[in-house]
């Protein structure tokens, strides 16, 4: 019963979130590869892709705000550790924080509109028209844009249980502009010889970028 009205609950907080509404372009992309059975940490194909494939895409962008997702107390979002581990390198790069943000909402009403990426976004927009990265939990990617209010492209795929995890869904106010992959040499497109990449070779793994968590109560 509890667990229910907690459903309940997080459905209506979804609901009071307004859409996106700023001029802001949009990016949104799943964690890097994690191991297997829930274990930490990203792959060192995941790390190859944080340390070298991400920075190069997303450095031409004009990022000037990277949100991430954390563990909102209910079992959701165990894959947010990841997702910052993801997006680290960038944020090092560009010096900017990590703001991370609870996958899914404890509180109805006024408490959970604030709750909501969406207005995190608006507010950013008030003050800058550079671009937004959204670093998320791939198991907690539907909730996302559910709170963004935009439709989740391929939800309707039956393979919609297995991520792509290379893929850049773009966006402006509600509607997506486009789907793309980041092309990773040597991780994405056609199979090949993978050699390892020199962040990889002496065995470093990201160094954690400052984190700023929103509405952590």
């Amino acid at each position: 019963m509890l667990s229910l009205f907690v459903h309940i609950v997080i459905l209506l907080s979804v609901k009071l979130c307004a859409g996106l509404r700023a001029n802001n372009t949009v990016y949104i992309i799943n964690s890097a590869e994690t191991p297997s059975l829930g274990r930490p940490g990203l792959t060192p194909i995941g790390q190859q892709r944080a340390q070298d494939c991400i920075p190069n895409v997303f450095r031409t962008f004009d990022i000037g705000l990277i949100v991430s997702c954390t563990e909102d107390g209910h079992g959701g979002g165990s894959g947010c550790p990841a997702a910052v581990l993801s997006a680290t390198p960038l944020a090092t790069q560009l010096g900017l924080n990590i703001t991370t943000w609870r996958t899914t909402f404890s509180k109805a009403g006024e408490d959970a509109n604030e709750n909501c990426v969406s207005n995190k976004i608006r507010d950013f927009a008030t003050n800058s028209t550079r671009s937004v990265l959204l670093v998320w939990d791939p198991l907690e990617m539907e909730d996302l844009f559910e709170n963004i209010d935009i439709d989740r492209p391929g939800s309707d795929d039956e393979d919609e249980g297995t991520p792509h995890l290379d893929v850049i869904v773009t966006a402006r106010k509600t509607k997506v502009l486009s789907q793309t992959s980041m092309n990773c040499t040597g991780i994405d497109g056609p199979a090949g010889i993978l050699g390892a990449s020199p962040a990889l070779a002496t065995g470093n793994t990201p160094k954690l970028a400052t984190q700023v968590t929103v509405n952590d109560k």
